[in-house]
């Protein structure tokens, strides 16, 4: 009776062990990075409660897989992904996951923490809010689209609602430019971090040349700005629920442009102004000759997590997070 006792023991470990060993797996791998918190990479201008001008500190969170830090010298530069949080330009921060009408995504401190497993240094930015009262710079006219504003205000205001803010109204001028900086504001300052980044290669043993910028919501947004808008050289950029607000894409993205590949992602039951803008923006991408790939979340809205099921033309049915990363191996080939 005892042998039967130890061997029926011996069986449930071995039973345990075997459908535990991906989840044992997946602990030791969350634990192959180390997190430097609240890094300062700018300054951005903000309009104090007496009207005075300051500057805000913008900070970030570092994710590095270990293995750089005991002999940089000797490890091969890795590519960088630079994460922006989403918020309607109103709220969010690297650290912040939504959860809203049962739906829930993955924080951009998440996002960061698959990238690190898989070799990416990430950093997840923070960056000036409307509610900073940020002052952006002037840029040319016909450069700026703040049209699709029109069919995100009922989100925007929302978001003021939650936050106890009074609504924006749209035709009100004053209104429209504080939501016009806030947008360009974001724009900047992820900028100003990828410069900062850049200029930093070499503390961070990561490539220059392979910076990718990513996002979600006004985070997306942001990150198609400054990749594609401010054409600042970057070597891909990937969008999780984004849309054209801020710089007008249609006119900074020409056949002559320097444009770095996309990988758009939406909702099945997105927001109205994505399901406007993105066919748009596809066309366009089409007929100047962007390299873009585009996939469907079905059955989720505007917020969906990593692991999510996305879809796209090609017939391909991955998790998002796994397309994310394999969109960016193909990017490392062509390069």
């Amino acid at each position: 009776m005892r042998k039967f006792t130890a061997l029926f023991a011996l069986i449930c470990l071995c039973l345990w062990m075997l459908f535990q060993a991906p989840a044992l797996a997946e602990s030791r791998s969350m634990l192959d990075y180390k997190v430097t918190p609240e890094v300062i990479y700018g300054q951005g201008d903000v309009i104090k409660e007496d009207g005075e001008l300051d500057d805000l500190d913008l900070w970030m969170d570092v994710y590095e897989p270990l293995e750089d830090t005991e002999e940089k010298t000797e490890e091969k530069p890795r590519p960088a992904v630079i994460f922006t949080h989403g918020g309607s330009f109103h709220r969010g921060s690297p650290r912040y996951t939504y959860d809203e009408g049962g739906a829930q995504d993955t924080s951009p401190g998440d996002y960061c923490r698959k990238f690190a497993t898989r070799g990416y240094v990430c950093f997840a930015i923070t960056y000036r809010l409307i509610p900073d009262n940020p002052v952006a710079s002037d840029y040319p006219p016909e450069d700026i689209d703040m049209t699709n504003v029109e069919i995100m205000i009922d989100q925007l205001n929302k978001v003021r609602k939650i936050m106890d803010l009074d609504p924006l109204d749209p035709s009100d001028p004053e209104d429209m430019k504080l939501i016009t900086d806030g947008v360009l504001s974001a724009a900047e300052d992820l900028r100003t971090a990828v410069n900062h980044i850049r200029n930093s290669a070499e503390t961070y043993n990561i490539d220059p040349e392979r910076i990718v910028l990513g996002g979600f919501s006004a985070g997306a947004l942001t990150t198609l700005n400054v990749a594609h808008g401010m054409h600042e050289p970057v070597a891909a950029a990937f969008l999780l629920s984004g849309s054209i607000l801020g710089f007008d894409i249609l006119n900074t993205v020409t056949e002559s442009s320097d444009s770095p590949p996309i990988l758009l992602f939406q909702g099945q039951n997105d927001l109205e102004g994505y399901f406007v803008s993105m066919p748009i923006l596809i066309e366009h991408y089409k007929e100047v000759g962007v390299r873009y790939t585009f996939a469907w979340v079905p059955a989720f809205g505007h917020f969906y997590t990593s692991g999510a099921t996305s879809l796209s033309g090609d017939g391909s049915k991955m998790s998002v997070d796994q397309r994310i990363m394999e969109f960016l191996e193909e990017t490392w080939e062509d390069l």
